[in-house]
Parts: C-alpha cells; structure tokens; sequence
C-alpha cells in the first residue's frame, strides 16, 4: 500500500498504533491544512472589497458629475482668459502711450532748458560789452545761470527717470509677449482639447466603471463560493470522528468483550458497517467538494480573464484619450505656473515704473519753482533794460526770448504735470486692475484643470492598485485552490487504508465462527453495546448501529448521487 508522500513527511514516517491512526492523522491535517489555505484566500478577496469601493467612488456619479461639469467650464473659462488678456494688453498700451507722451513733455522741457542756457549765455555776452551798469546786468546774468543751471539738474534727474521708465516699459514689453505667447500656444489650445475629448474620456471611464462593477460582482460570487468551500471541508472533522468510532468499536470496545464470540462478532459487524457508512459519506463529500473546486477555478479563471482585459488590454486600447486628457491637463496647469512667473515680473516692472514717476512727480515742486524764476526772470529782463536806457536796448531781445520761454516752459509743466497723472494712474491700473484680473481668471482656470488631473490621477492610481491588488489575489486565490484540491486528491488516495483496514476486519470477523445474536437486557454486553452507542456524533452512525445489534442485516450501500449535498451528517458534530 502506498501513501502520499506529503502526509508521510507529516507523521515523521512513524508507525501507526493502530491501522486507522494514519488515515486519522490524514484526514485532520488534510481538510485543516485545506481550510487554512483556503481561509487566507478569503482574507486576500475579502482586501478587494476595499479597492472596488474606492474605485466605485473614484468613477461613481459623484466624481463623473464633478468631472463633466470641470470639462464643460473650460469653454466658458477660454473665452473669460482672452477677454481678460485682451483687457491687460489695453492698459499696457494706454501705459505705453502715457510713458510716449510723457517722454515728449521731457523733450520739450529739455530743449526749453537749453534755451534758456543759450539766453543766459546771449546775456553775460551783452553785460561784458556794457561800460556801465555792469554789477547790474551781471547780477541778473548770475541769478539766470543759477537757474539755468538748477533746471538743467533738474531735466537730467527727470531724464535719467524716464530712461529707467523706458527700460521697464520694454522689460514689461517682453514679459508681455512671453505670456501671450505661452497663453495662445499652449493653456488655451489645451483648454480646448480638453473639452474636445472630454466625451471620449467619459465613455472610457463610463467603461472602466461599469468593467469595475461586473467584476466586483463576480469577485462577490467567488468570495461567496470559496466560503461555502471552507464550511464544506468541515466535513472532514465529520469523518475524523466517524473513523475514531470505528477505531473504538474494534480496539478498545472489543478488548472489552471478553471471551464473548458472540459480542465480538457483533462488534466487528459494527466496525464494518460503520467503516463502510463513514467512506460512503465521505466519498460524497469529497466529490461535492471536488465540484465546488471546479465551479471555483472556472469561475477564477474568468475572473483573471476579465481583469487582464480591463486592467491591462483595457487601458492599452482605450486609455489614450484619458492619458491625453492628463497631459493637457498638466499642460494647462504648467503654462499657468509660466504664465504667472511671466505676470509677477510684470508686476514688478509696474512697481518700478510707478517708483521713478514718483520720483518725477517729486521733482515737480522745483519744476514749478523753476517756471516762476523763468517769469520772473523775464520782468527783470525788463527792468535792467528800461533802468539802462540807451545801453538796455540790447538786452530787449534777452527779454523778449525770456518772455516767450517764460509761456512756453509754463505750457510745458502744465502738460507734463497731467501727463505724469494720467501714466501715474494706467501704471497703477496695470499693477493692480490688468495684472490682478488676469492673475484671478488664471488661477480660476488652474484649479479647474488641477480638479480634472486630480479626478483622472486618482481614478488611475485606484484603478492601477486594484489591477495590482486583484493579480495578488487571484494569484494567491490559484494557487490555494490548486494546493486544497491536490491535498483533497492525496487524501482520497490515502484512504486505500480504509478499505484495507474494512477488508481486515472482514477477514476477522469470518474468523469467528459463530453468528451475531441478540443480546439479552440487563447484561454486561448490552451495557457494552449501549455505551459504544452513545459515542455516536452523526445520525447515520445509530441507524447503522440499531440495525446491526437488532440483528437486521446492514443493506448494501446506495449509490452515491454527485450532485447531492450533504445531509445532516453535520447535525451533531458540535455535540
């Protein structure tokens, strides 16, 4: 007789005690070492709930609502970004027309100051030629190169401002071409493939959703079957006591009957009746939980079939439109993250800006000052030529070019006074209003699409895990049920024993050459019959049991129907 070699590393290869002690040791470590693989299984599937709930949330209604409504506000948000570029792009126009403006009100003034320095020097030309009243003339002529002076340091302050302003306003310039270019070039095209295929993304997440669901599903049913598997294995405690009843029946009950033949015939009809009730029951069990087996495999294996095709084929096929989608995505929130570096130096250079026409509008006090020392030097012009006489004549025409500098250095300030306020005001409105607005529209837009890539992440990333996940689990499930149904397959060989050990007992009891008989009350063999009674756990065994000590010849064994469950063998096993 040969046995599996697995169960003979088990019991270290020793000798049993007793014919039935391996088949016992077989059938408790078998259907134990069956259910505990099988329970780790469960404990793997039963995991996979948790990843099918969070891919239920990840592509449920909750988040395809969210989703829809994301991706249909970027029409609306493309739309909003270009008006509210369009309105930046004016007010850097109105800025650099103010600045051009600006710039001709210095020019003018300038070439005012160097007029006046021309008159000035006309002046101390005609004073050096007087032979009398020259203190005076030279005292007027001093007091008008002062002034010149003063205004020219003055005109070079203002000057040097409206060089930086100039330099700013370029740098602006070109901030402002940056972020045009990167907005028209790369956040509102992906703005608008992302509504393109916002469709095409929602049917394959319409997909994997629905993919996701049937094979949870399915993944609930096997769950389901492979519990019913370990209770089913249950039987195997069943059958353990069955086949210790028997040990019992023919060992120590029959040590106990003496030198009775009569007893012990009744006894060894017993151990084969009940051998052959225990085998037919259990072959029954087995065969149930072989099917259970194959439902199980076949039902995993199109598990693994589905999930191969969503998680992997699935993806590769379909999966394109929701990677575009992510990209345009992160293109969208990358040119974002540009175009805001692009409008804070903006902002900077405004600040800037705005700072040197402060310093303009500083200097405006001694523009003013420097108007009425112009008028003024022009009456004193007057004054030293009527005080001259004769000799003041040549200073008439000092007087009347100071008179007419005098109107035209005072249109200037006046215009270069407004001019300064109106580019005060379009450098502020850029700074604040223009850059502000855009700023606003764009972190708007950037949330959105931040929305969208962490909506498709994490439908990727939950659906990614699961994929992992249900390859462990189906991996772990395979190889259970292969390890379960190979101990169920060594184990029904290692029941050869039992025949063996029921065609022993046979042999024993035709050894004895008397009949079983009925046992009188009231003796020691039925105190011995009715306690072996009592050590029955399964229903089947005190029918066997009745019928033989009564005296009825035990029936031949039914045949077995496969698709039988079975009966209430289980009723008494937590007795």
């Amino acid at each position: 007789m040969k046995f599996d070699p697995s169960l003979l590393d088990c019991t270290g290869h020793a000798q049993p005690a007793n014919p039935l002690d391996f088949v016992l040791l077989s059938t408790e470590q078998t259907f134990l070492r069956a259910g505990e693989t099988l329970s780790q299984a469960v404990g793997h599937l039963n995991g996979l709930r948790k990843d099918f709930g969070r891919l239920e949330a990840a592509l449920g209604p909750a988040r395809n609502g969210r989703f829809l409504e994301l991706t249909t506000e970027t029409g609306t948000q493309i739309i909003a970004l270009a008006d509210e570029f369009a309105r930046f792009e004016a007010a850097a126009r109105a800025l650099r027309s103010a600045i051009g403006a600006m710039r001709s009100e210095v020019t003018d003034l300038m070439a005012t100051i160097r007029a006046i320095s021309i008159v000035k020097l006309q002046a101390r030309i005609i004073g050096n030629m007087l032979t009398s009243s020259r203190q005076r003339v030279e005292a007027f002529t001093g007091g008008l190169t002062r002034m010149a002076a003063e205004a020219a340091d003055l005109v070079a302050e203002v000057d040097e401002a409206m060089v930086e302003v100039a330099a700013e306003t370029d740098a602006m310039d070109a901030e402002a071409i940056h972020l045009s270019q990167t907005l028209r070039e790369v956040v509102l095209p992906s703005l608008a493939a992302i509504g393109a295929t916002a469709t095409e993304v929602q049917a394959d997440r319409h997909r994997l959703g629905q993919g996701n669901e049937a094979l949870a599903r399915r993944m609930d049913g096997i769950f389901a079957a492979v519990s019913e598997l370990i209770l089913a294995l249950q039987a195997g405690d069943s059958a353990r006591q069955r086949l210790e009843h028997v040990r019992y029946v023919t060992s120590d009950a029959f040590a106990r009957a003496g030198d009775d033949p009569g007893v012990q015939a009744t006894l060894l009809d017993l151990g084969v009746g009940l051998t052959d009730g225990a085998l037919r029951h259990l072959a029954g069990d087995l065969d149930a939980a072989t099917r259970r087996f194959r439902d199980v495999q076949d039902n995993a294996a199109l598990a693994i079939g589905s999930a191969r095709s969503l998680y992997l084929e699935g993806p590769r096929r379909g999966g394109s439109a929701i990677h575009s989608m992510t990209d345009h995505a992160e293109a969208v929130v990358g040119g974002l993250g540009r175009c805001g570096e692009h409008l804070r130096a903006l902002s900077a250079h405004a600040a800037r800006v705005a700072a040197h026409l402060e310093t303009i509008r500083h200097h405006e006090e001694r523009m003013r000052r420097i108007e009425d020392l112009v008028r003024l030097f022009g009456l004193n012009a007057v004054i030293v030529c009527a005080k001259l006489g004769q000799e003041g004549r040549a200073l008439q025409e000092i007087s009347r070019q100071l008179r007419d500098l005098t109107q035209v250095s005072a249109a200037v300030f006046t215009r270069l006074h407004g001019r300064l306020e109106v580019t005060q005001e379009r450098a502020a409105a850029i700074g604040t209003e223009a850059v502000a607005g855009l700023e606003q529209e764009m972190a708007r837009v950037a949330a959105g699409a931040l929305a969208i890539q962490e909506i498709l992440g994490e439908a990727d990333q939950v659906h990614s895990e699961t994929g992992h996940a249900f390859g462990k689990a189906g991996r772990i499930l395979t190889a259970s049920l292969d390890t379960a149904a190979g101990l169920m397959a060594g184990y029904r060989r290692n029941l050869t024993s039992v025949h063996v050990f029921m065609e022993h007992t046979a042999r024993r009891r035709e050894a004895l050459p008397v009949l079983a008989t009925r046992v009188e009350a009231d003796t020691d063999a039925a105190a011995l019959l009715a306690s072996v009674r009592e050590i029955y756990t399964v229903p089947d065994e005190r029918h066997i049991h009745d019928r033989i000590v009564e005296g009825t010849p035990t029936p031949s064994a039914p045949p077995v129907d496969p698709a039988a469950e079975p009966s209430d063998d289980l009723a008494d096993i937590f007795f």
